[in-house]
């Protein structure tokens, strides 16, 4: 094939993979918020004591909710926030229940990894790092840590950062949304949503998530202050933008129960329509391309089923504060 081809082939697929991990990023994050205020609502204390003293709508109400909140179908298990929530969201990792909000943060992180080594197609002649980007290919997050980390003990940080910016730190955040420790979770949404403002030459990123990949001794004396020299610049490199609510959500407002969580159902629909868009594209073709296809239509669907659900019962509480 001849290179102005090949280099078409490429760009064209970096562009397609930037728009959807931009997609899943915002998808994520309304998944995540819908689920926080549906927690809230059905694991705080108001909304349960006139459910179990009153019953009737409210009792009904409720009980959609907590099957929303649990559904594999839908969010998956889904607590978010303080109090019962959180310790149901702890329970839940401890016994291996998924979380639509983590599985869709996770595949635009896989996804991101892929458009970065797809726009640096030099990265697959390096050893060290075609491992990582091929544990990354085959969802194996922990050794793709492993890898990385081997490479900024073989070859020192600055070299393992510069090999595979920035992709680095989407592979650290994959890890921290999915292994069992409960509190990197904040550094790793941070990255996979795109909550941070994006400023160079952090990436955007904020101290928490610097200070979860902080794994060595520190800069020797006389050392402090210097910046690596040579992170190069990846153009194509998926924008992390700062987050803003869905037009029909306004979590600072205090509206009617019904009204907010129509709200979040509206977001979500919409969140999966843009998702199978996304995904249409005739450009999207071959084996990789179908089975990535796939599995974002799953997540598209489980939105869609969630929405459903929010909706239900908002119907069902109606407008009662």
């Amino acid at each position: 094939m001849p290179d102005a081809a090949t280099s078409a082939s490429s760009d064209a697929d970096v562009d397609l993979l930037d728009d959807l991990c931009r997609e899943l990023a915002a998808c994520a994050d309304a998944v995540g918020e819908a689920a926080r205020y549906a927690s809230g609502l059905a694991l705080g204390g108001r909304l349960p004591a006139a459910a179990l003293t009153r019953g009737g709508h409210r009792r009904v109400g409720w009980r959609t909710l907590l099957r929303t909140l649990t559904d594999p179908a839908g969010l998956g298990w889904a607590p978010r926030g303080r109090g019962v929530a959180r310790a149901g969201r702890l329970a839940g990792m401890l016994a291996g229940r998924e979380s639509l909000a983590v599985s869709v943060a996770v595949c635009g992180l896989r996804i991101r990894i892929r458009a970065a080594s797809a726009a640096r197609p030099e990265l697959l002649r390096d050893p060290g790092a075609a491992a990582v980007l091929r544990a990354v290919e085959e969802g194996r997050q922990a050794e793709a840590v492993r890898l990385f980390r081997g490479i900024m003990r073989d070859r020192g940080a600055e070299h393992a950062f510069s090999l595979l910016a920035p992709a680095f730190a989407d592979i650290l955040a994959w890890k921290a949304l999915t292994d069992a420790n409960p509190f990197n979770d904040h550094a790793g949404w941070q990255v996979a949503t795109g909550r941070a403002v994006p400023a160079e030459p952090l990436l955007g990123l904020g101290a928490a998530f610097w200070a979860f990949c902080d794994r060595g001794p520190g800069l020797p004396a006389g050392d402090a202050g210097k910046a690596p020299q040579s992170v190069p610049r990846v153009q194509r490199r998926p924008a992390l933008r700062p987050w803003a609510p869905h037009p029909h959500v306004r979590p600072h407002a205090h509206p009617h129960r019904a009204a907010t969580l129509r709200g979040h159902a509206t977001a979500l629909r919409s969140h999966a329509v843009r998702l199978r868009a996304t995904t249409a594209a005739p450009a999207w073709r071959g084996p990789r391309s179908e089975a990535l296809r796939a599995e974002v239509a799953t997540l598209a669907g489980r939105c869609a089923t969630a929405a459903t659900g929010l909706a239900l019962a908002a119907a069902q509480l109606g407008d009662e504060r």
